[in-house]
């Protein structure tokens, strides 16, 4: 009775009729024939247990195509599914290549092997123990967190071990082909094991068969995929259930990152320092291929914003803020670099977070939402380039205030950056960049920029300074650097030095005033009687005179004139005039206008005055002849003097115009006066308020 053994697994049949034979495993089909004589090439054989005598045969069709048989035959037939080298010729673990397990290149660097030294995981010494048994042993992780690298370095510790990596979709049938009666040691690297599964793939009973001929099948396999399939009906779902498995999580742990951070290799600090939640394996496969992908001119030209949307999340890294930043402030770092009317932000942001590569997009999601950050490995390779730009000092000052505003910024971070950033430029003066910075730090720091700027001819760094030395108490230095920022234009300087000249001019005239000093008591009445202490103005003018000073007989005529003294003042200023005093000469043309009919005298002082360019004389001599009836005269020495800039002529022209019914002329006038600042003028125009009719009985009122 004829036996048929029919394992679809193994690829082999065997065909026995009448007698015994032995099959040797081959690439072609091969045949054993006892006791007759074969020629021609088999093709095929198929029967289901009836007898084969020479060509005749009963039951299924046996076809031997222009074969010759002349006694009783064994035949056998065997499938090779693929081309399987011999074990013996399999690879001993230890000269695997990290590359032929798959592990991705990293970015190149000059005398550096072409992936980095591998780096411990936590997980080895599970994987270790599991791969001592025989069985399937899967690796569970997401796209890029090292499996292959952890694969490579796991067998690499299975001394004895030979290997075989089937690529995939590969016919798996033939390794028990290939394994049967070798015994020995083998590992089978089934990289994503999904791969491998299907109709000719991976199943329990190939999973035993292979395990029983001593193999290890080590594969990797998505968690999700894992968990979804494992409980499935399919043969292949039905191996995945008796894996073994080994998480490898795609964020590296302390101890992993500190492993990392031991390396020599150049590229390892940087991963230490960047690779963030995606993993330092997904840094070193993807990391460099994102930044190109930033940094090439298709993207400036299909993402113009977008590109630099990711350069504000990189300098935002570089400026100290590693974390994720709510998006709105992303929007206004961007804006420093410039508006980009061909693309929206929406459009840049989405695209920016789009996924690449199947791991991560350009800018990465933070924890909060709608809060981002640029992708480790960009901050990096934007570190290790030359040609990227500095960071806008618009960054800086927008990150800094904004700490005060509330964002969630580490400030101290952001400034220690700013230091190192911007020491340079510190070193070199930059006037304008240590005052800005002084004016966003505190204590000695603040001082130290602030009067490096100040020294540096920074005009408001130059006012503040000052300011701090005057509190202190320092007005003659804090006078030197106001000095520096009035003759720069600054205002509040000019004011500031004025009023400190004038407090020191007080407090100095008085030390010789009071030392006897006739000139030093006359300058101090004067300054007091601008400041309103004309009581005491008078006693150093005494003063001044009791010490030989004739030339204060003005200041107490004009004194006297405006307490309404006319005796007393003309006394004292026709004995100024008589010094040739101009302020004693035209207070004594007013005084006698006024109060005498001396009007010969009053013209004969107001001509003396304007030929030698009094600057109050014109106006007051036209004045006086408009009075006298001689208004040509007075029309011409009034616009003379208008026409150099004097308020007053222009208004008295107004006047006079208006009084004459020249009404348009007179706005004439009037303007230019106005503009002048002339305050009659203003109120003319009606560009002042008016004061009310009935003015109020008390200042309450």
């Amino acid at each position: 009775m004829g036996r048929e053994s029919d394992d679809r697994t193994g690829g082999e049949r065997s065909v026995e009729a009448g007698g015994s034979g032995s099959v040797a495993a081959g690439g072609d089909i091969t045949n054993a024939i006892t006791g007759g004589t074969f020629t021609a090439p088999v093709i095929q054989a198929r029967t289901s247990g009836d007898t084969l005598t020479g060509s005749q045969y009963t039951g299924d069709h046996v076809d031997f195509r222009d074969a010759t048989f002349n006694d009783r035959v064994t035949a056998a037939e065997h499938h090779y599914y693929a081309h399987i080298p011999a074990p013996a010729d399999w690879r001993p673990v230890t000269d695997a290549e990290p590359l032929e397990f798959g592990v991705r290149l990293t970015q190149h660097v000059p005398g550096q092997p072409d992936v980095p030294p591998y780096v411990p995981r936590d997980c080895d010494e599970e994987l270790r123990a599991k791969l001592a048994h025989r069985g399937l042993v899967l690796i569970l992780g997401e796209p890029y967190t090292g499996k292959s690298y952890t694969a490579w370095h796991g067998v690499r510790g299975l001394a004895g071990h030979r290997l075989y990596a089937p690529d995939p979709g590969e016919d798996l049938r033939g390794l028990l082909a290939a394994l049967k009666g070798e015994p020995g040691q083998y590992i089978v690297w089934l990289d994503e094991l999904t791969d491998h599964l299907g109709e000719d793939g991976l199943d329990p009973r190939m999973l035993a068969r292979l395990t029983g001929l001593g193999a290890v099948l080590l594969g990797t396999m998505s968690p999700d995929e894992y968990y979804r399939r494992r409980s499935g009906d399919t043969p292949g779902d039905r191996a995945i259930a008796m894996a073994r498995t080994v998480d490898l999580p795609r964020r590296w742990s302390e101890a992993e990152l500190e492993r990392l951070a031991a390396h020599d290799d150049p590229r390892a600090y940087p991963a230490y320092m960047w690779s963030g939640e995606e993993g330092a394996a997904s840094y070193f496969a993807v990391g460099h291929l994102l930044f190109d992908e930033w940094r090439r001119e298709g993207t400036r030209t299909s993402h113009p914003r977008g590109q630099l949307l990711v350069r504000a999340a990189v300098d935002l890294a570089r400026c100290g803020v590693t974390g994720a930043v709510p998006v709105e402030l992303l929007r206004r770092v961007q804006e420093q670099y410039g508006d980009e009317e061909r693309e929206s932000f929406e459009d840049a942001l989405a695209w920016a977070t789009t996924s690449m590569f199947g791991v991560a997009g350009l800018l990465v999601a933070g924890e909060e939402t709608d809060t981002w950050r640029a992708y480790g490995a960009l901050v990096a390779e934007a570190l290790r380039s030359e040609d990227l730009d500095t960071v806008p000092d618009g960054v800086w000052w927008l990150l800094l205030d904004a700490t005060e505003d509330g964002a969630p910024i580490d400030r101290a971070a952001v400034l220690d950056a700013a230091r190192a950033a911007l020491h340079r430029r510190f070193e070199a003066g930059d006037a304008e960049l240590m005052f800005a910075f002084a004016d966003r730090v505190g204590g000695e720091e603040h001082e130290t920029l602030l009067r490096g700027a100040a020294d540096a001819g920074h005009a408001r760094a130059a006012e503040d300074w000052a300011a701090r030395l005057l509190d202190t108490g320092d007005e003659m230095t804090a006078l030197r650097y106001l000095h520096a920022a009035a003759e720069s234009g600054s205002v509040t300087a000019a004011r500031e030095v004025g009023r400190l000249h004038r407090a020191h001019a007080e407090r100095w005239l008085r030390v010789a005033a009071e030392s006897g000093d006739g000139r030093a008591a006359h300058e101090l009445g004067k300054l007091l009687v601008g400041s309103g202490g004309t009581i005491e103005a008078l006693r150093w003018y005494v003063k001044a005179f009791d010490a030989g000073h004739e030339a204060v007989a003005a200041s107490l005529g004009t004194l006297m004139m405006n307490w309404n003294r006319p005796q007393d003042a003309e006394f004292w200023l026709r004995r100024g005039a008589a010094l040739g005093d101009p302020l004693a000469v035209f207070n004594l043309a007013i005084l006698l206008d006024h109060w005498t009919n001396h009007d010969e005298e009053v013209e004969h002082l107001l001509r003396r005055l304007l030929a030698e360019g009094y600057s109050v004389a014109p106006q007051a001599l036209g004045s006086f002849l408009h009075r006298s009836g001689s208004h040509e005269e007075a029309e011409a020495v009034l616009t003379q003097a208008a026409l150099r800039g004097s308020g007053e002529a222009a208004f008295l022209l107004g006047a006079f115009f208006l009084q004459a019914g020249a009404g348009d002329e007179a706005t004439v006038w009037f303007r230019r006066a106005a503009q002048q600042g002339h305050y009659d003028a203003k109120m003319q125009l009606g560009e002042l308020p008016s004061p009310p009719s009935d003015p109020p009985a008390t200042v309450d009122e």
